[in-house]
């Protein structure tokens, strides 16, 4: 109806024109809002659509146009039949919200919903013909609201639309453990503005969340056919699991080509290490990690176990010599874990079994306490003869018990129980056992502590963890590949005219090349000063 036409009777609304809309009152006194678009995208009461799906789409992109979003409501179905008789669809702001009474618990603010519903009455109705198509039975275009503007309809609900590159971008961010939020923002730069993007942050959230609940459902299952489809692709890739009583996933080894091969490179010295939460369900995650001959953490296996205990640890050194052709290490260097010493002792036949000096140093700064560690120097008198690989035993035991008695510690518990271990874990007890650069330095164990932990928390799947492994994985090989590059094709300067320091550069790795360097720099400065003198 046009601003021109008079109403012919009182029961007609009086209607004024605007450029979006049509709006007047009831014979109530109640506003009304009547679309204005394209008249070849209003639909009309007669008209014919080949499917419901059809006419629903047809409405929706009516409502996109005119302003509001849809829902589909009542289904009236043939007796005995799955056919659809009729279909409506309403404003999404038809109807109203059921009023709640909210308790507020002491502490606890309730969370405070805006309400979306207002009886609007604008509706379709799609009815059933005997053809087998759909016609419009029942239309109602007036609202009682104001419709959405062009600048608003972008936050609502058929404004927004999560494409397949939004959905890529969350995962493969949740990879690098960056969340929805922050990959909304980045993607919100690359597109030039929120107007841009197409969908809120909210829907980025909610995406990334039923991602996790589908992954929830089968997380293990999947997990398991994840490596089952590797070793369809690679027979050179290892995987073995174990199961439960209950039928729960309660262990898992996974070792691929690449570390497999690192391993029969580098795999002399081993680290084993169980200090990581990683995952929703408590499992604990372990690495088998050597040192490459860029002096370089480098991974060997990884591990699931759910419990620490004697029969887990014993399944997991197992199945790592399995997947090692039963190739045993020359040392193996662990924490004090008790069922971990005994399973170690009942697997390995020619393995050397060491701790870890930087966990009984960390351990050490525990439990010595403040006053001791940050007042006084005792750390920093202690540390020399530890680390040292020059000293002898016996010298080892007269400074140790020395430095004890000037800081008044001989009584110490923690530092007895560790002094009574210390052929386990002191390097003078074994200097000529080959240790590969993992125990003699703290920088080693917690470069690769802080490499696991800077992509795992504990409330991933087991899933979203392995996506997030294979891609630190990624990183630490193509680290590898790089400083592989370095070596061959770029040359160090030396600091002497001496040829050994020139076969030196040619046959050694940059870093390990850089170490010898400092030796011969060193000696021959030191044959110098005695020449002169």
């Amino acid at each position: 109806m046009s601003n021109q036409e008079q109403p012919n009777d009182s029961t007609t609304a009086i209607i004024s024109y605007t450029q979006q809309v049509e709006f007047g009152q009831t014979p109530e006194g109640t506003k009304e809002w009547k679309p204005c678009c394209s008249p070849e995208k209003i639909p009309t009461v007669g008209t014919k659509f080949n499917t419901i799906d059809e006419g629903i789409e047809f409405y929706k992109a009516y409502a996109t146009e005119a302003g509001f979003n849809i829902r589909k409501s009542t289904v009236k179905k043939r007796k005995n039949s799955n056919l659809v008789i009729f279909q409506y669809c309403l404003c999404n702001k038809a109807g109203h919200k059921q009023k709640k009474i909210v308790e507020e618990i002491e502490g606890h603010i309730p969370r405070r919903r805006l309400i979306t519903r207002v009886g609007c009455q604008a509706q379709i109705v799609l009815k059933y013909c005997n053809d087998g198509k759909y016609i419009v039975f029942r239309l109602k275009e007036e609202h009682t609201h104001p419709l959405y503007s062009p600048r608003c309809m972008k936050f609502q609900k058929q404004g927004r639309n999560l494409t397949i590159l939004h959905k890529k971008m969350i995962v493969d961010n949740s990879k690098m453990n960056v969340g929805p939020v922050r990959t909304y923002r980045q993607i919100k730069e690359n597109v030039g503005g929120y107007n841009n993007v197409g969908a809120s942050k909210q829907d980025f959230k909610n995406f990334h969340r039923d991602l996790k609940a589908y992954i929830y459902e089968s997380d293990a299952q999947m997990f398991i056919d994840i490596f089952n489809k590797k070793k369809l692709l690679w027979s050179a890739f290892f995987f073995d699991f174990d199961m439960d009583e209950d039928d729960h996933l309660c262990r898992a080894l996974w070792a691929g080509p690449i570390c497999r091969k690192n391993y029969a490179l580098f795999g002399d010295m081993v680290s084993f290490d169980t200090a990581y939460q990683t995952n929703r369900y408590n499992m604990i995650f372990g690495p088998f990690t050597g040192v490459d001959h860029h002096k370089k953490c480098v991974m060997f296996a990884a591990y699931f176990i759910a419990k620490e205990d004697i029969a887990s640890f014993e399944w997991v050194f197992k199945t790592f010599l399995n997947a090692m052709g039963s190739n045993e290490p020359t040392c193996l260097i662990t924490d004090q874990d008790p069922a971990m010493k005994i399973a170690i002792k009942n697997v390995f036949k020619k393995t050397e079994h060491r701790f870890c000096m930087w966990h009984i140093m960390k351990k050490m700064n525990d439990k010595l306490g403040r006053t001791i560690m940050q007042e006084t120097n005792f750390l920093k008198r202690i540390q020399p003869i530890v680390w040292s690989v020059e000293i002898e035993p016996a010298e080892f035991d007269e400074k140790w018990k020395a430095i004890l008695s000037e800081f008044n510690l001989e009584k110490h518990e923690r530092l007895c129980q560790i002094f009574e271990i210390r052929k386990m874990w002191i390097p003078a007890y074994f200097r000529d056992l080959f240790l590969g650069g993992i125990m003699r330095t703290t920088s080693r164990s917690e470069s690769e502590n802080n490499f696991f932990t800077a992509f795992t928390n504990s409330h991933l799947s087991l899933v979203e963890f392995y996506m997030r492994f294979d891609s630190a994985m990624d990183a630490q090989r193509h680290n590898q590949a790089h400083n592989d590059n370095e070596a061959k094709h770029k040359r160090p300067v030396c600091k002497t005219p001496m040829g050994i320091e020139t076969h030196g550069a040619d046959v050694y790795t940059t870093t390990v090349f850089y170490e010898f360097q400092e030796e011969v720099y060193n000696g021959s400065f030191f044959l110098w000063n005695r020449r002169i003198l």
